[in-house]
């Protein structure tokens, strides 16, 4: 077997993955629904399901129902409802991994308890603005990027109390591409987005989820979420909840504003967050207040109100503006989280990989940083191996070896200013065959099986040093 010394040391600037064989699921990008809430998310909220055994302690009687069903690991685990699904842009292959009947469990016999129809489904009413978006979030307890969003809403024929959920109950209405998280005061990780509800729908219905990973693994998240869409259009009367923003309070390029709406039990029912940078810091108390208008126009509006209580923002008296809200009982908070010194980027190792000798496979290094998406990774490969590709996937290639060998590359991952690193380890197998050895002047026909590199071939047709591996001559077995 051939020997090389020395090692290669490369760098490629990537978005951070990570590496998953696919049947484990130890470092994964994990989450769900957190507005409107996923189902699972509702009961393990709501609790009662650690005993007794027959469930009674638990407050809803659909959470109930899931319980007896399947248990209580589709509450704990409200955070994995994932499928990992390598082809994951093929639709075919995702229908397949998440049949008919088990969508809102992504899937998972263990946590099938989350597709059974049932009335007392918890729902969330969402209330469109004028172009039909309302905004949603994501609760992200390990963000990834890259990534991208489907979110589907059932059709009016659909019934979440009778029917099981299928893929040709959903329409899909709105697609999202990949942004960066954020960070609440709480230190919660979100996505924010605005879904597009068709303007002829009210009621109820279930949007359903998913989040894809744009890895080699393929692992998707998919959430069902019951909701009571609400066509009302603007209250009769708008409260006060106080002013929109105080003397002195301001923000800098760095920060983030956080706008919250409470309800009368201290419940979230609106949090809009903004990011300050250079282009927004002199006039972030518009772009909020518009944000707010727009997004949240049924529950919250920010303004001066006239004698015919209408509700205008004054962008050039900013201190005379309050926020008016539709239920007396609400309560408004404004909250400037403080730009936090730079942290280095958490890294999580890569699983283990064993590989044949001569043979190709991917690797991941799933990585992600607090101020940003963009970072750089510096590869550092042993020789025995080497790699391709840029981007998220980097293909590793073996070379021949004498017997099982182990390789470790060390990774490196920077965010401009700080530095994390990590180790793969990856063991190469030396293939043994019980077939003889490819000879190049031996004559081979249609059918002859041979050895060649560590790899078994079978002759297409008659052929004379035609080497395995360089021509169509030979199929690998």
């Amino acid at each position: 077997m051939k020997t090389i010394k020395g090692k290669v040391l490369t760098s490629v600037s990537v978005a951070c993955t990570a590496y998953l064989s696919l049947h484990s699921v130890n470092v994964a990008a994990h989450g769900f629904m957190d507005h409107p809430k996923a189902r699972q998310s509702i009961c393990e909220a709501q609790g009662g399901y650690w005993w007794p055994d027959d469930g009674s302690n638990i407050p809803n009687l659909a959470c109930r129902a899931a319980f007896l069903e399947s248990g209580y690991v589709q509450f704990v685990q409200e955070h994995e409802f994932a499928s990992l699904i390598a082809d994951y842009n093929n639709q075919a292959a995702v229908e397949a991994a998440v049949p008919n009947g088990t969508l809102c469990a992504a899937g998972s016999n263990e946590k099938r308890g989350m597709n059974l129809p049932h009335t007392d489904w918890q729902t969330t009413d969402i209330k469109p603005n004028a172009n039909g978006d309302v905004a949603v979030r994501f609760r992200a307890t390990t963000p990834h990027n890259p990534s991208f969003w489907k979110f589907y809403l059932t059709k009016p024929t659909y019934n979440p109390t009778t029917d099981l959920l299928n893929w040709t109950d959903l329409d899909l209405i709105t697609e999202v591409g990949n942004i960066n998280f954020v960070t609440d005061p709480d230190g919660k990780k979100f996505y924010e987005m605005t879904v597009n509800i068709p303007q002829d729908r009210s009621g109820r219905a279930v949007l359903y989820t998913r989040w894809q990973r744009n890895d080699v693994a393929g692992e998707g998240f998919y959430n069902c979420s019951d909701i009571n869409i609400v066509s009302d259009t603007q209250p009769v009367n708008w409260y006060s909840a106080g002013y929109f923003i105080k003397q002195g309070q301001d923000a800098n390029a760095g920060d983030t504003v956080w706008a919250r709406i409470f309800d009368a039990n201290g419940q979230e029912i609106v949090k809009q967050s903004l990011k300050i940078t250079t282009t927004n810091a002199a006039n972030w108390q518009t772009d909020l207040a518009t944000t707010l208008n727009t997004n949240y126009a049924t529950d919250v509006q920010v303004g001066v109100k006239d004698a015919a209580g209408n509700v205008n923002f004054d962008q050039n008296n900013l201190l005379s503006n309050e926020v008016y809200v539709a239920d007396a009982a609400h309560t408004y908070n404004l909250t400037i989280q403080v730009k936090q010194p730079n942290t280095p980027p958490t890294v999580h190792k890569p699983d283990p990989i064993v590989m044949n000798e001569l043979t190709e496979t991917q690797l991941h290094v799933h990585a992600f940083d607090e101020h940003t998406m963009d970072l750089t990774y510096t590869w550092d490969v042993p020789s025995g191996l080497t790699y391709t590709g840029t981007g998220a996937t980097i293909t590793l290639k073996a070379s021949d070896v004498a017997a099982d060998t182990n390789y470790t590359i060390n990774i490196s991952v920077s965010d401009g200013e700080l530095s994390s690193t990590t180790t793969a380890d990856i063991t190469v197998k030396d293939v043994v065959s019980a077939l003889k050895p490819w000879s190049k002047s031996k004559t081979y026909v249609a059918g002859d099986k041979v050895s060649h590199k560590g790899v078994d071939y079978e002759a297409k047709w008659w052929n004379r040093g035609e080497e395995p591996g360089t021509t169509q001559v030979w199929k690998k077995i």
